[in-house]
């Protein structure tokens, strides 16, 4: 069964009816555990325990800095500085034209679609009613979120992960870890392109090209340019160049339980899944990848849900039409 991440709050209310709570599961172990009756998630493994774990599968699977894109592309994990970032630009498009002399286009580094800051910021606009303003994206950004790192897992590699699990015989013509997580980037930049007032302007890739065309956009339009970043590096540039850098900062994994809500948990399945490949939660596996992923299943943001229950079956096919008549009006 194929679901998109929309649909996995489908697969969410079947899991609640029969148990709320359910842990997260992966080729190191459980990794997560979720509360949906409390709306809590867990975490198990910190960094450094995690990447113990997982040293066996180095350049395989996920390490602890995917692990951590995981969570915060989910909303699980946040930014210390996020509402307070957030706050600031929400501020600044509540302006009148009268109270600030020059437009504001705000715009997004290649880690920020792949935390999807993007989707994260629009949540929070909106639920403070606040009207969405003017962004704008270099080129550069998009080369990189649509080009291949590391390509797709080699016979070799294959064999190694198949002998340790034969769910890894899914894995077959898919892509590695960074090409997957660059997938998740990518989803997110043509759904937030689609969504918003949105201006893409020619440059090349890398941290200059991007911010050079960003001032000289600034330049023409006579305009202040904003840039959201979770790269000292990039901050860096952006001030030396007169755009304004917003420097999100990345807080470390903790053994902690976190406050968080379905949407987040919805979120979390669907990322978790495609980064780690494959997830068991509750005796069913989820897969990010399979034989036979095509480039329209991952546009659609799908999983597969190795589930066969004709109450879910029935659910999906309510919550489908119910989107078609919506598309409809």
């Amino acid at each position: 069964m194929l679901l998109q991440r929309s649909e996995i709050t489908a697969l969410l209310n079947y899991l609640y009816e029969k148990n709320p709570y359910f842990e997260i599961k992966t080729k190191v172990g459980s990794i997560l555990a979720v509360d949906l009756e409390d709306d809590t998630v867990r975490i198990y493994l910190d960094e450094r325990e995690f990447d113990d774990r997982a040293f066996k599968y180095e350049n395989l699977l996920p390490d602890a800095s995917n692990y951590k894109t995981a969570l915060l592309s989910a909303g699980i994990l946040k930014p210390r500085n996020l509402d307070e970032t957030f706050n600031e630009i929400v501020k600044e498009f509540k302006k009148s034209m009268s109270d600030r002399l020059r437009p504001l286009y705000i715009s997004f580094d290649t880690n920020a679609f792949i935390n999807r800051t993007s989707y994260h910021f629009q949540t929070f606009a909106e639920r403070n009613k606040s009207v969405l303003g003017a962004f704008i994206v270099a080129e550069g950004v998009k080369l990189e979120l649509f080009s291949e790192k590391t390509g797709k897992y080699s016979e070799f590699e294959l064999r190694e992960l198949i002998t340790r699990d034969k769910k890894f015989k899914e894995f077959i013509n898919q892509p590695k870890v960074i090409d997957r997580i660059l997938k998740i980037g990518r989803a997110e930049f043509n759904r937030f392109r689609r969504s918003v007032r949105f201006e893409e302007i020619p440059s090349e890739r890398g941290d200059n090209e991007i911010v050079r065309a960003l001032r000289e956009f600034s330049k023409m339009r006579d305009c202040d340019v904003w840039l959201i970043t979770f790269d000292k590096t990039m901050y860096e540039i952006s001030a030396g160049h007169g755009i304004k850098p917003l420097l999100l900062e990345v807080p470390s994994i903790k053994k902690e339980k976190i406050r968080t809500e379905w949407e987040n948990v919805r979120d979390l399945i669907y990322t978790a899944a495609v980064i780690f490949g494959v997830i068991t939660i509750s005796g069913i596996d989820i897969f990010g990848i399979w034989r036979g992923k095509n480039p329209i299943d991952w546009d659609n943001e799908c999983v597969k849900v190795s589930v066969k229950d004709e109450k879910l079956e029935r659910d999906l096919k309510i919550l489908r039409e119910i989107k078609e008549i919506s598309n409809l009006v």
